[in-house]
C-alpha cells in the first residue's frame, strides 16, 4: 500500500497549482472580460466574474484529477489523488473533493491541519470524497 502524502507535500502542490492555475485563470477570464466589454459595451458584473473563476478552477482540478490523478503541482511534489482502494477518481469524487477542499480552507485550514493528527494523514476532503493523496515514488534509476 502506498504512503499517504504529508501536509508539507500537499501544501507544496497547492502553492504550485495556485500560481499556475491562478495566473492561467486570470489571463483567460481577463480575455473573456475584454471580449464581453467590446461586444456589449458594458463591464461584466463582478458576481459573473467570480462565478467564472470558480468554474474555471473546478474545471482545472477535475480535468487533472480524472486524467491521471495529478495536477502539475502534484507531479512536481510527487503526489497523486486516488480512491480509498487506489483506483482513479471519478468525476463525482473529484467534484466532492474540490468543494470539500474549499471548505477545508474556509474553516481556517482546519480541514487540512487535521491530517497532522489523523492516523492515516487524511484531510476532510480526503474523507468526505472517499479519496486520498498518495506519495508517488520515482521508478527511474
Amino acid at each position: 500500500m502506498e504512503d499517504n502524502a504529508t501536509l508539507l507535500r500537499r501544501l507544496g502542490a497547492i502553492i504550485y497549482d495556485t500560481v499556475l492555475a491562478g495566473f492561467s485563470i486570470i489571463i483567460v477570464a481577463g480575455i473573456l472580460s475584454v471580449a464581453f466589454t467590446a461586444l456589449t459595451g458594458i463591464k461584466p458584473p463582478e458576481a459573473l466574474m467570480v462565478l467564472l473563476y470558480a468554474v474555471m478552477a473546478w474545471g482545472f482540478f477535475i480535468w487533472f484529477w480524472t486524467h491521471g490523478g495529478q495536477t502539475l503541482g502534484m507531479r512536481a511534489w510527487k503526489v497523486r489523488v486516488v480512491t480509498e482502494d487506489g483506483q482513479p477518481v471519478s468525476r463525482q469524487q473529484a467534484t466532492l473533493r474540490f468543494f470539500w477542499a474549499i471548505l477545508s480552507w474556509a474553516a481556517l485550514g482546519v480541514g487540512y491541519l487535521i491530517s497532522l493528527i489523523d492516523p492515516q494523514r487524511l484531510t476532510w476532503h480526503d474523507r468526505f470524497s472517499r479519496t486520498r493523496l498518495i506519495r508517488v515514488h520515482s521508478t527511474r534509476k
